[in-house]
């Protein structure tokens, strides 16, 4: 768990050579690492400290690490933040963060909730601002203490802060007392300033801020997907960052780009990542997102320009609007414009339920599981920086028809009429489902349970996996059909697999539910056919996988133990 082992971007006793030249650290800073390794706990611990790796110039392509010439002058001081995630029930009082730095000294620091827990109401994300000093290429190594103070140690407050400025230390000493001095209430968090500061990926992971995530240097049953997913994001052709906005083909937040790219961060830990999936997520906002004069909407800009709340938002526009990432921006830098953004978007789509599941004509949600996934993204994403009882309720009535909708069938699937929902794939289909739209509205469901631990989300999401397992999957068992319930098109063939990465965490999660380890089963089966079939060749489809993947992997990563024998039973 997290607190429990401020484990390492690197693990200890590991060969260098196996590991992937993005993740090399230098010995220096490897020694200072595992320093921290301790072992796993079952519960976050009530106090503890974590490594704080702070980067200077880390964009891609930044030069190595260098030490400094004895004769140059000192680096000046600028200011860096870091948002720092934690488990439930690991943190409720932000003063209870210390910040030192490689001496030991205590380092004056501003910390402040940024979201907590809706359930229990414990911290989720703090935001930490500080001052530091590393010339261009050098790297520091602090430490970050929580819980209890400990004796002599200088009391930090929470917004609005009281700082200190340390005595010098000694590196044989214990940190010193010192005295609270006054801080500029001006200062702000510098997402984007030339120092960036990261933690472990096991801490990230353990943290469960934007989901389960299992470590990519731990992951040694699926190799092929870590090498891959990178090359292809490397050998894009052509690259990634050279897409713009599109209202009708590909375009490059499909399946939400800054979420894909936070999750690959997370993933690793390291600065670079973190620049890249910041980057774009900026990008989102500066490109796609058109806001109401007094910025309490926001819409994507492929909506019409006259659209008002009356008016059902459109199916392209539903699938842009990308909450998930959004949360992931904020949580993870405490960027106040992705805030806005979460909450603007939020606030359209909920004042947008009325005329998207009232309409005269149909309920949009209910066209395809897609359009009710993205939708319940948002609003929790919402809900979760902003947990009032009226969003909770809006929130819930979402999840109330989707429980509703999977319980008008007998099949597990969310049935409805394909040709409907696009008739060039289906001339008839009435009572249909999509898989691949199914598994989206799994990790919705998911991110509403996290949220809620609402207990009627176990059976729908063992339903939904335990259709995906005996009825929606080709009859060689290596892939989903792309389409279940067409009349006119069995699609019962395997030239989707790649699908596969987006599809399997419907099991992780049923996994996760259930605690029944036969859904891993199915699970990793289909997913080595994914891998191996991977094609990441545009932004819409390395997002998909690199947004999902990453999940199934951190459901699996709690598995213990054989599977038991017997069949899957939807109701476990």
């Amino acid at each position: 768990m997290l607190l429990a082992a401020p484990l390492l971007w690197m693990s200890c006793g590991r060969p260098a050579a196996r590991v992937p030249a993005a993740r090399r650290v230098e010995p220096r800073v490897r020694a200072v690492l595992e320093a921290y390794v301790a072992a796993g706990r079952p519960a976050p611990p009530a106090e503890g400290s974590v490594p704080l790796l702070l980067v200077a110039d880390a964009m891609p392509g930044a030069p190595a690490p260098a030490k400094r010439p004895p004769e140059a002058l000192p680096p000046p001081e600028v200011v860096v933040s870091v948002a720092v995630p934690f488990a439930p029930g690991a943190l409720r009082d932000a003063r209870r963060l210390r910040l030192r730095d490689g001496r030991g000294a205590a380092v004056p620091l501003r910390a402040k909730p940024l979201a907590v827990w809706p359930r229990g109401r414990s911290i989720r994300s703090a935001l930490l601002v500080f001052r530091a000093a590393l010339a261009p290429g050098e790297r520091a190594i602090y430490t970050l203490d929580f819980g209890a103070l400990q004796p002599g140690s200088p009391s930090q407050r929470a917004d609005p802060p009281v700082p200190q400025t340390p005595q010098a230390a000694q590196p044989s000493q214990p940190p010193q007392a010192s005295q609270p001095t006054a801080l500029d209430e001006a200062l702000l968090p510098s997402p984007d300033g030339p120092i960036a500061a990261v933690l472990p990926p096991s801490w990230y992971a353990a943290s469960r801020v934007c989901g389960p995530q299992l470590p990519a240097i731990d992951d040694r049953r699926f190799p092929g997907f870590e090498s891959g997913i990178e090359r292809a994001l490397a050998r894009m052709t052509p690259a990634y960052d050279t897409y713009g906005v599109s209202c009708s083909g590909a375009h490059r937040t499909y399946y939400d780009g800054p979420h894909a790219l936070y999750q690959r961060f997370l993933r690793h830990g390291d600065a670079a990542r973190y620049r890249r999936a910041r980057a774009e997520a900026v990008w989102y906002r500066q490109h796609e997102l058109r806001f109401s004069p007094d910025r309490r909407l926001a819409v994507h800009v492929c909506e019409k320009a006259d659209w008002t709340p009356a008016a059902p938002l459109s199916w392209q526009v539903l699938r842009r609007m990308l909450g998930q990432g959004m949360l992931d921006d904020y949580l993870l830098t405490g960027d106040p414009a992705a805030k806005e953004a979460v909450l603007a978007m939020g606030e359209a789509l909920r004042l947008n339920l009325a005329a998207l599941t009232g309409g005269k004509k149909e309920d949009v949600l209910r066209t395809t599981e897609r359009n009710m996934a993205w939708a319940m993204m948002t609003l929790s994403s919402y809900y979760a920086i902003d947990p009032r009882p009226e969003l909770l309720s809006a929130l819930r009535g979402l999840a109330d028809r989707t429980v509703a909708w999977q319980r008008q069938g007998a099949s597990g699937a969310f049935e409805h009429d394909l040709n409907r929902a696009d008739p060039s794939e289906c001339e008839r289909g009435p009572r249909g489902g999509s898989p691949f739209m199914t598994a989206l509205l799994v990790d919705a469901l998911m991110d509403y349970h996290a949220l809620t631990d609402d207990p009627r989300i176990r059976d729908v999401v063992a339903r939904a996996a335990g259709w995906l397992a005996e009825r929606a999957i080709t009859s060689d068992r290596r892939a989903f059909r792309y389409l279940w319930g067409c009349e006119t098109d069995a699609y019962d063939d395997s030239g989707t697999a790649d699908l596969n990465l987006l599809i399997v965490p419907a099991f992780g999660a049923a996994y996760a539910l259930t605690g029944d380890p036969r859904w891993i089963d199915v699970g990793d089966a289909l997913a080595d056919v994914g891998v191996k079939e991977m094609r990441a060749k545009q932004p819409k489809h390395w997002n998909q996988a690199m947004r999902a993947f990453g999940r199934y992997l951190g459901y699996r990563a709690a598995l213990a133990g054989p599977a038991m024998a017997g069949p899957l039973s939807a109701g476990r």
